[in-house]
């Protein structure tokens, strides 16, 4: 009698095993890659169900507020661009406290104390980067669509800003071999860097603007999406058209058959083969021509909730990868938090 037994108590165990792995298998779903015939409408979360997890760093998820100190408890109102330094600190661009804060890789959330011009004082910035100097470069709004470059020192002290409309619209992206920012203004991209005038921002570069459409042409509209390249390729999109311009001069519009949505964030990998993007709060992978979505859509129940893939609430505005390539920072705009994609 005791044998039987233990053999019904092991099929027992046998069976249920069986349904544990069962259960890991639908939970493993390989996201679909997504090609220029695809009909983006006919795709589901299960066909598109990543195992990419999602899990969030600093912030309370759908908690406003305008709090330092320990990631989990500080608090955030619309953060909007981010750049990952190098000491592993991420920089974010908190827009609607009107403040420059600072994610330490140990965990401590803190306001940057920038000393602005009596005229100029901080008013919703939308982009920040700091370069191997420890200079903190912005791009913020003053009023309406009027924006304000501005340049600090490491001690926080102003250096010099620039007021130029559409400013604020814009994106910042670090060169990867000299120590400036790219920036967009418009339908323009220069370097945000001191000219010997006083002024900020030159060089720009003379892509082809006969590409875009007169509606993307028009008063208003900017690049969101830029990056540059170690192949000293410029990435720039408007909408959601993406546009490359290479060091030969050459201008053309990259994936325009692919369901790519409107983008406001662009990184590449370091071989620059891998493209991830931030569109209409998804983020994208692109290799070969052939797109993945990784985390997003937005859900409607707008909870904030970390886990694989699309199972997670994602809004994601702003991307910086992780330096080994293995995970991707992300703000969520509208969950006031900063959260991390670990990358299979």
């Amino acid at each position: 009698m005791k044998t039987h037994l233990f053999r019904i108590a092991i099929l027992g165990v046998l069976t249920t095993v069986t349904l544990l792995l069962e259960d890991c298998k639908k939970d493993s779903v390989i996201p679909q890659k997504i090609d220029a015939t695809t009909d983006p409408a006919s795709l589901s979360l299960s066909t598109m169900a990543s195992t990419n997890i999602v899990s969030t760093v600093a912030g309370t998820p759908n908690s406003t507020g305008f709090v330092d100190g320990p990631a989990k408890t500080a608090s955030f109102n619309v953060p909007a661009g981010i750049q990952l330094a190098k000491d592993g600190s991420i920089y974010i661009a908190d827009r609607a406290n009107n403040a420059i804060r600072k994610l330490t890789s140990d965990g401590i959330v803190s306001t940057l104390p920038l000393n602005t011009p009596a005229n100029y004082s901080l008013q919703s910035p939308t982009s920040v980067g700091v370069n191997d100097a420890g200079n903190i470069h912005v791009l913020s709004v003053i009023v309406d669509q009027a924006g304000q470059s501005y340049i600090f020192n490491k001690q926080n002290t102003f250096i010099a800003g620039y007021e130029v409309t559409y400013t604020a619209l814009g994106a910042l992206a670090k060169d990867p071999y000299n120590d400036f920012f790219w920036f967009s203004s418009g339908n323009n991209i220069g370097k945000l860097i001191v000219g010997s005038d006083g002024s900020i921002g030159k060089d720009y570069i003379p892509y082809n603007k006969g590409l875009l459409t007169e509606e993307e042409q028009r008063r208003g509209q900017t690049f969101k999406g830029l990056f540059v390249g170690r192949n000293r390729v410029v990435y720039f999109s408007v909408g959601p058209r993406m546009f490359k311009y290479t060091p030969g001069g050459a201008t053309a519009q990259l994936y325009p058959n692919l369901p790519l949505g409107n983008i406001t964030s662009i990184v590449l990998n370091a071989d620059s083969r891998t493209m991830y993007l931030a569109a209409d709060g998804k983020i994208e992978k692109i290799v070969d021509g052939k797109l993945t979505v990784l985390a997003g859509p937005n859900s409607s129940a707008s909870d904030g909730r970390d886990g694989a893939g699309l199972k997670a609430d994602v809004h994601a505005l702003s991307l910086a990868l992780g330096d080994h390539e293995n995970s991707l920072y992300f703000s969520d705009s509208k969950t006031n938090t900063i959260r991390k994609l670990m990358l299979n």
